[in-house]
């Protein structure tokens, strides 16, 4: 996977501009927040970022970051991280067919 995708960034748009559109997943990890969209939401080349009943683990490069900083920190600011920031961010997605849902999860490092 491209980890620099317009694909990947137009979904986190997507949550971070419908965030009542979502489902925010609970997590035990302090590091990680995880997401239901639905598959409503028209994604570019969904076979390849949201294959169905499989994960897809990338992650994102430092352009990507550099880029949508602050778009990231808005979901960094919704783990329970005890750290103050991160260096590294996995993008893990994949297609949930019984819950009609894409599955996005940001683990920050």
């Amino acid at each position: 996977m491209a980890s620099n995708s317009d694909s990947i960034y137009n979904v986190l748009t997507y949550i971070h501009r419908h965030p009542q559109r979502v489902n925010f997943i609970a997590q035990r990890n302090s590091n990680v927040v995880s997401i239901g969209v639905p598959d409503t939401v028209p994604v570019a080349n969904v076979e390849l970022y949201f294959p169905t009943d499989r994960l897809v683990v990338n992650r994102l490069d430092e352009d990507f970051l550099a880029m949508h900083g602050d778009l990231l920190n808005d979901f960094f600011d919704r783990t329970k991280s005890s750290k103050l920031d991160y260096q590294d961010v996995w993008v893990t997605t994949g297609y949930v067919p019984g819950q009609h849902a894409y599955l996005v999860e940001l683990s920050f490092e």
